[in-house]
């Protein structure tokens, strides 16, 4: 744990305003209010300008980086995010899931951990309630709720997201594989990002830029942790982005 920390949420987005709208509701609800947002935006039109605006009227700390579309070039608006931030630990994360409890990630940060937080998935059809306001985002902490979707398929992986109590943590983590390759939020202190230079923009298209800074990041002597029931995340189904094909060689000779 990291005593006083200045935690900073730092979301890529990409014209993708309804799952991003749903992304800010999340932090609406959250028990520690002590936190900021940084949307790093790759190009996006009006739309998303216009939708942080309005959660910042809802007392949302939030401050938005954007650069002009020249395709997928994620790593170069995190750059900007990172180097631009003024807080001591960032978490990074995909604007098309939705978390709970920033707390988990106080009580777990380290200076010299890598945290990765697990997610469940909202398959396709209960993922379009929660986007047409059929679903309030609330019931995602209802664990009966989630275990009786989970039953019906609805939603996948609820063995990961449950809030189990501190004295039962620990076996059930030791009884799960290792989640560190499974995660879909990376929790890194500031100062180690900036001793790796942060993400290589060289990487362009999906893929081999989280890859390629957990491959540095352990290289620094940093470990990746996952964390089941801890730092979770709620996935909304979508299309998906291809892998970049020709990420692979590029990274193996940079290894």
């Amino acid at each position: 744990m990291i005593l006083n920390i200045k935690i900073e949420f730092i979301i890529s987005t990409y014209n993708n305003v309804r799952d991003l709208e749903l992304v800010l509701e999340g932090y609406l609800y959250q028990i520690n209010h002590n936190f900021s947002l940084c949307i790093a935006d790759d190009g996006s039109t009006h739309e998303v300008a216009g939708l942080i605006k309005k959660f910042q009227q809802k007392n949302l700390a939030i401050r938005h980086i954007w650069h002009e579309y020249k395709g997928f070039i994620k790593a170069k608006i995190l750059n900007r995010a990172i180097e631009t931030s003024i807080d001591d630990y960032i978490i990074l994360q995909i604007a098309t899931v939705f978390q709970y409890q920033i707390s988990d990630h106080k009580n777990v940060a380290s200076e010299t951990t890598v945290i990765i937080g697990v997610r469940a998935y909202i398959k396709k059809d209960l993922s379009e309630e929660f986007r047409q306001r059929i679903l309030s985002i609330t019931k995602l902490s209802n664990i009966l709720w989630l275990l009786l979707k989970s039953i019906t398929g609805d939603i996948s992986k609820v063995e990961q997201v449950i809030n189990y109590p501190n004295l039962i943590l620990k076996p059930i983590t030791q009884a799960k594989p290792i989640l560190s390759q499974f995660g879909s939020n990376m929790a890194i202190s500031e100062k180690a990002l900036f001793k790796i230079n942060s993400f290589d923009k060289d990487f362009e298209g999906w893929g081999y830029e989280n890859t390629d800074l957990l491959y540095r990041l352990d290289k620094l002597g940093l470990t990746a942790m996952g964390t089941i029931g801890r730092c979770r995340q709620f996935h909304i189904d979508h299309q998906m982005n291809k892998r970049n094909p020709n990420g692979e060689k590029p990274f193996k000779q940079k290894q």
